[in-house]
C-alpha cells in the first residue's frame, strides 16, 4: 500500500514504553508496525488499544535475535506501507541473576535480543532507508549501560553494548540516517513494578528518594524524547545518548 506519511518500525512494542512510543507516533499520523516476540494475548490487545488512534497499525511476530525474523518484521513496512523512516530497538530481554549462577543461555538470551537483534534490525533498516531520503533508527537503552548494579552484568553489557553500536552506526550512516540512543532511568511498568518490587511503598520511596526530579519515568517521558529526536529541530543530532531518567545520572 503506497503511502506518503512516514513509518516506523518498533521492536517490542506490544506494552510499557515501546507501547507509549507506538500510541505517540500514530497520533502523530506516523504509519506503525509492532512487535512482539511470544505473549500474542497482551500483543493483540495492544493492536486493538492501537486501531482505536488509527488504522495504519500493523502487527508482527518476530525474534529479533534470529536473522530471517528480523528482516521478516523490518520489510513489513515496505510491504504494507510502502516506506520506512524510522525504526526504534526497543526490545529487550532479561536475566537477573549473580554472574556466577548465569548459565551461558540466560547470556545468549540477553545479548541476543538486547544487541544482536537491534544490529540486525538496524541493518536491513538502514539497508531500506539508504535506498530513500535517509531516516532516524532510536535504540531505547537503560541507565544499566553507564552504571553498573549487582544481578545484572548480562544487561549491563548488552546495553552498554547498544551505545557503542549507535555512535559506529552514526558515523557510518551519516548524513542520510541518524542514530541516537534515548536511556531511560526507572521507568514504572509492569515489568519494573514486578522486577524492582515497587508495590512496597517502602521500597518505591527508596527510589524515588534516589532521583533529584522526585518521581519514578512514565513510559509518555520516553515517548516525549522520542519525538523530540525525529523531529525537524533535532536534525543535526547524531550518535548521541539522551538521557531520561529525572537527573539521576548527570553527565
Amino acid at each position: 500500500m503506497a503511502n506518503h506519511a512516514p513509518t516506523a518500525v518498533i521492536t517490542g512494542s506490544t506494552s510499557g514504553i515501546g507501547k507509549a512510543i507506538a500510541k505517540r507516533l500514530l497520533h502523530s499520523g506516523y504509519g506503525v508496525v509492532l512487535n512482539y516476540a511470544r505473549n500474542r494475548h497482551r500483543a493483540e490487545e495492544a493492536l486493538a488499544e492501537c486501531q482505536l488512534i488509527s488504522t495504519a497499525v500493523r502487527l508482527v511476530q518476530a525474534d529479533i535475535a534470529r536473522s530471517d525474523d528480523a528482516a521478516r518484521l523490518i520489510a513489513t513496512a515496505t510491504e504494507e506501507f510502502g516506506r520506512l523512516d524510522l525504526l526504534i530497538n526497543n526490545a529487550a530481554a532479561v536475566a537477573d541473576k549473580p554472574a556466577l549462577d548465569l548459565t551461558e543461555h540466560d547470556w545468549d538470551t540477553v545479548l541476543g535480543v538486547n544487541l544482536k537483534g537491534a544490529f540486525l534490525c538496524a541493518q536491513y533498516a538502514a539497508r531500506t532507508m539508504l535506498q530513500q531520503q535517509g531516516g532516524s533508527i532510536i535504540n531505547i537503552g537503560a541507565s544499566t549501560g553507564i552504571r553498573g548494579r549487582r544481578n545484572g552484568v548480562n544487561t549491563c553489557a548488552s546495553k552498554a553494548g547498544l551505545m557503542m553500536l549507535t555512535q559506529c552506526l552514526a558515523l557510518e550512516l551519516a548524513p542520510k540516517i541518524r542514530v541516537n540512543t534515548i536511556v531511560p532511568g526507572l521507568v514504572l511498568t509492569e515489568e519494573t513494578e514486578r522486577r524492582f518490587a515497587l508495590t512496597d511503598a517502602q521500597t518505591r520511596q527508596t527510589r524515588i528518594d534516589a532521583i533529584p526530579m522526585s518521581r519514578l519515568g512514565s513510559p509518555t517521558d520516553v515517548a516525549d524524547a522520542v519525538m523530540l529526536l525525529i523531529s525537524p529541530d533535532a536534525g543535526f543530532i547524531t550518535g548521541q545518548k539522551i538521557i531520561v531518567d529525572g537527573g539521576q545520572n548527570m553527565w
